[in-house]
């Protein structure tokens, strides 16, 4: 079996502080000028781009030396333009891909950027399944906490049997920080993604849990201070 992947040359759009997974929708604002022209060059071929963090967010020309490896092409649904100069820009990732060679810079970044053949999915293992199901009870409680709207995203996780594609679903709704979502992004493993993502959600748990508990104090102490005042 032949190692070559096709390799194709697209817009880089430079992601601040956000990950894109394959297989998840979402949306972000774009108002750098570089990063719109990208979203414009995107929408005059086949709506098709390339993601990739930046590894520092204070960055505001990056570079290639300046993005993670890997990044995600991603299909372009739709493009809103809100005040200032700013667009709104929802997104369907594709799949996993790196960029291989830097073609131009300006006016927006262009490059060959190649797919990523991810490790086969092994047959569900009792051990597989047992990471599925704390997957789903992990998240359940994580939107339990955050009190976000995540229905539609624990029904897909419920019927999800593939351990790679229900890591990539939780990594792309969780809070945590972007440097650990790229952890996720970057396992090639199904099985040690999952792994990296309930460890990693689980541990976010543990911050809104005790978020939780602060607030609540907090709120205590607000509700005795002002029936004091009254009494």
């Amino acid at each position: 079996m032949s190692d070559y992947q096709p390799m194709t040359c697209l817009p880089v759009l430079a992601l601040r502080g956000l990950v894109v997974f394959p297989g998840c929708v979402t949306h972000f604002d774009v108002g750098r000028t570089k990063s719109v022209r990208s979203v414009e060059e995107a929408m005059r071929a086949n709506q098709t781009i390339f993601l990739v963090a930046q590894r520092d967010l204070e960055t505001d020309d990056p570079k290639k030396a300046d993005l993670y490896e890997i990044g995600t092409v991603a299909h372009v649904l739709q493009v809103l333009k809100i005040p200032g100069d700013t667009v709104r820009v929802l997104v369907q990732g594709e799949y996993r891909a790196r960029a291989t060679q830097m073609l131009q810079t300006a006016p927006c970044m262009m490059a060959r950027v190649e797919s990523i053949p991810e490790e086969e999915t092994p047959s569900i293992t009792p051990r597989t399944e047992a990471l599925l199901r704390q997957a789903i009870e992990l998240f359940g409680e994580y939107a339990e906490l955050s009190q976000r709207p995540m229905q539609d995203i624990m029904l897909h996780l419920l019927s999800e049997k593939d351990p790679g594609s229900a890591a990539d679903m939780t990594a792309q709704a969780a809070s945590y920080d972007y440097k650990e979502k790229m952890r996720v992004l970057s396992q090639l493993a199904p099985v040690r993604r999952l792994e990296t993502a309930n460890r990693l959600l689980a541990r976010e748990l543990e911050v809104l849990r005790l978020e939780a508990q602060l607030q609540e104090k907090t709120q205590q102490s607000i509700d005795k201070g002002q029936r004091d005042y009254y009494l």
